[in-house]
């Protein structure tokens, strides 16, 4: 089994403690465990802070090297905490534990996991604590797979020894829709990779979608549990019933950008300050299924020229400034029904945000999902007017037995 512990849940040294108590535990079960640790609560955004105290445009190697430092730290704190429990432990870097990068700095991805380090460590009686997020490339330096990618160290790790990946954060599961701000907000217990990718990609926080996406690609079942409680939680795999509505996912800060393809496409493919792009078309916008308002109309292409579009998602600490080549507009908030049947429910969706006295700007369907653009300040009164009308007073009700793939 691997088991990934998230930042919340190694805020303090008292966490910490609290988590190693949770290992042992389930250690002394006499299951062979491999653990991996995001950087403490707030550590990556500190270090980001003191590298742009020194550097408005810190190299991206050093960066790195700088960032790796807080799982270091952790997986250290956690080993250190385990053996006070009498419970053999060690601490690896991404190196030490065989994961192999390739890509860019920042956005690295693994490209291979040489698991003789970690078969050694569980044959020795040791619990491996591992550090998330990072790995060596073949130039032998450190590089980071960018946020959420210590969910992904621990997919391909697991993937790698033939085990299932537990998700350890501060929420008891994957909810249909996010907690902290709609009341009636449900656990889903089971979901399909492809649910689940398509409600992370939306914006459903709990489990990072390169982490899900990497499941499904090599078949490991994913498991989100809450730290610090006994809740089931939320199964991520295969053999479960189609949902017909997943939940609803906000998005509270989106950019649209236009420029030649080329720009376009750049931006949305290697640019340091891009999570992730929303929606991106190889034609111009009006031309695809986006539904604009009536004086939404995206401005005419130069001379010569295909307007290409984008909504792209920026990472923490970027800026649209950094954006160059392309004309940027926004910030909008997306709000996304997920679900077998959200193309279908078009009408529902526009009558419930016409009911809240809310515009949506554009809109997109595909096909697990219905997403609407829409003013930030308007996102969360969205999230609940959608959430009620779709879900609440009923549960989440499965497609019929056809609909499954």
């Amino acid at each position: 089994m691997v088991q990934k512990f998230g930042g919340s849940s190694l805020a303090s040294p008292e966490k910490i403690a609290r988590v190693a108590a949770r290992i042992a535990a389930e250690r002394a079960k006499g299951r062979p465990l491999v653990v991996v640790a995001s950087a403490m609560g707030g550590r990556t955004d500190a270090l980001v802070q003191l590298a742009s105290a020194l550097s408005d445009t810190p190299p991206p190697r050093e960066l790195d090297a700088l960032l790796a430092t807080g799982e270091s730290a952790s997986t250290a704190l956690l080993a250190m905490a385990l053996e006070e429990l009498g419970v053999p432990a060690v601490s690896l870097r991404g190196w030490q534990a065989g994961i192999r990068t390739e890509g860019p700095h920042g956005h690295a991805r693994i490209a291979s996991i040489d698991t003789a380090r970690l078969h050694a460590e569980l044959e020795a009686g040791r619990v491996p604590v591992v550090c998330g997020f990072q790995g060596l490339d073949a130039d032998g330096d450190v590089t980071t797979l960018g946020r959420g990618g210590s969910d992904t160290t621990a997919v391909a790790i697991a993937a790698a020894l033939g085990v299932p990946c537990e998700i350890y954060s501060d929420v008891p599961g994957v909810f249909s829709a996010d907690p902290r701000h709609v009341q009636g907000a449900r656990l889903v217990p089971c979901l399909r990779y492809d649910e689940m990718l398509a409600y992370a990609e939306r914006g459903a926080k709990v489990l990072n979608e390169d982490a899900v996406a990497t499941a499904r690609e090599l078949g490991v079942p994913l498991h989100a549990r809450a730290t610090f409680a006994d809740a089931e939680g939320t199964l991520v795999t295969t053999d479960v019933p189609r949902a017909s509505i997943v939940g609803v996912a906000m998005r509270r800060e989106t950019y649209r950008i236009a420029g030649s393809s080329d720009a376009v496409d750049a931006i949305c493919r290697v640019h340091h300050g891009v999570q992730r792009r929303e929606v991106a078309q190889r034609a111009p916008l009006a031309e695809t299924q986006f539904d604009r308002g009536p004086h939404d109309a995206p401005p005419a292409p130069s001379r010569g020229t295909t307007r290409h579009e984008a909504l792209v998602v920026l990472c923490e600490g970027a800026t649209p400034d950094g954006l160059e080549g392309v004309v940027v507009d926004g910030p909008f908030a997306t709000v996304s029904v997920v679900g077998a049947r959200a193309p279908q429910l078009q009408s529902a969706i526009d009558a419930a945000l016409e009911g809240a006295g809310i515009a949506c700007r554009e809109r997109w369907i595909d096909a697990t999902s219905a997403t609407c653009v829409l003013s930030p300040r308007d996102a969360i009164a969205a999230l609940c007017a959608l959430h009620q009308a779709l879900v609440e007073g009923r549960a989440v009700a499965h497609a019929p037995e056809g609909a499954r793939a």
